[in-house]
């Protein structure tokens, strides 16, 4: 064998253990190639696992929190009025399905925090001299006052100022079954108590005015006109402390020639008794009424009787004393402008 043979030759066995080296080597590497995209990949489904589990925590949270009775929050600093509404619940749930439950006392039921108070009246100690059942209807902030501005609408720092005023005096706020007891001598009422209604269902008062009721915890009286967008009103701004009561569903319109000439004087009974029964089921309650434009005549009281109310209130411009007709209930008109001494005058 020549040189040139035998160095070809002594080459053979390198060259096969260099290429079983190298394929070795490439074999390694593929493998901690597969084994890195596999725990990349591994990775990727943990995560996405973890993203649909925390969407779905977030998602089942949002909607449960959306579901919660809650009314307009409101912030009142440095004489500004803040205010922000919760998402509304999605359900569907219908406006008489969606009020405040019953007490058995004929009252809406109340949170446990609730300023309502209790009834501390004594033979010795009670309300002689008559209730102020309150009237008001709309409420405006002086930073964006409305262009209707007019007697009937309240300032929303000074409708704070008189309701702090309550709380801070522990006003009691009894419910319509205890008015009604009240005026047929049934029960003796606290010295300081009083009735708080606002009439109309207007926007002004359910943006501004429902977030200081929900800040001092105190009950209040929206006297709705259903054919409004009542159903929409119910549902949207659901209150723990502004229970909505019937101001009739659609006879708060021109018909009649008495008083103010509003149509309720002029319908029959049966018409009227089917509309008063329709703002019910919207309400979700019966325990009030607010005769449109306190126009009324027997007729209507009898109407008023038969849908069933337990309390209905007037336009008249007094205290409801013992004696009283529950169904013809007078009030005490609150009106723009009145000093806070004022209104303590009007309801102590």
């Amino acid at each position: 064998m020549t040189e040139r043979g035998k160095k070809k030759s002594s080459r053979r066995p390198q060259d096969l253990r260099h290429r079983k080296s190298v394929k070795r080597y490439r074999s390694r590497r593929m493998k901690r190639r597969s084994a890195v995209l596999w725990a990349l990949l591994l990775a990727v489904i943990i995560l996405l696992a973890g993203s649909a589990v925390v969407y779905g925590f977030l998602k089942w949270d949002g909607e449960d929190a959306g579901n919660e009775k809650t009314a307009k929050d409101i912030t009142i600093e440095n004489g500004n009025v803040q205010a922000g509404r919760a998402q509304e619940s999605a359900d569907g749930v219908s406006g008489a399905a969606s009020g405040p439950q019953k007490e058995e006392d004929g009252g809406s039921a109340l949170p446990e925090d609730s300023r309502r108070g209790e009834n501390t009246a004594t033979e010795e100690h009670h309300k002689t001299n008559g209730l102020a059942i309150c009237m008001y209807h709309y409420v405006y902030d002086e930073a964006d006052p409305p262009d209707d501005l007019g007697n009937n609408h309240i300032e929303v720092h000074a409708l704070e100022e008189e309701i702090k005023y309550l709380v801070e005096n522990d006003y009691y706020f009894p419910t319509w079954e205890e008015v009604r007891q009240y005026v047929e001598g049934e029960l003796l009422l606290p010295e300081k108590s009083v009735v708080l209604t606002f009439d109309d269902g207007a926007k002004s008062f359910l943006d501004l005015g429902i977030p200081v009721f929900e800040k001092y915890k105190v009950p209040a009286t929206s006297f709705l006109i259903t054919s409004n967008d009542g159903e929409n009103k119910v549902k949207e701004y659901q209150s723990d402390f502004v229970t909505f009561q019937s101001h009739s569903d659609n006879m708060h319109r021109a018909g009649g020639n008495i008083g103010h000439g509003g149509i309720f004087t002029a319908m029959s009974h049966d018409d009227a008794v089917a509309d008063l029964k329709k703002s019910i089921q919207i309400c979700g309650n019966g325990d009030a009424f607010a005769y449109p434009y306190g126009d009324y005549t027997d007729d209507c009281r009898a109407a008023v009787e038969d849908a069933g109310f337990t309390c209905a209130v007037t336009t008249e411009n007094r205290r409801a004393e013992v004696g009283d007709d529950p169904l013809l209930l007078p009030r005490v008109r609150m009106s723009r402008g009145q000093s806070l001494e004022s209104f303590i005058a009007l309801v102590e």
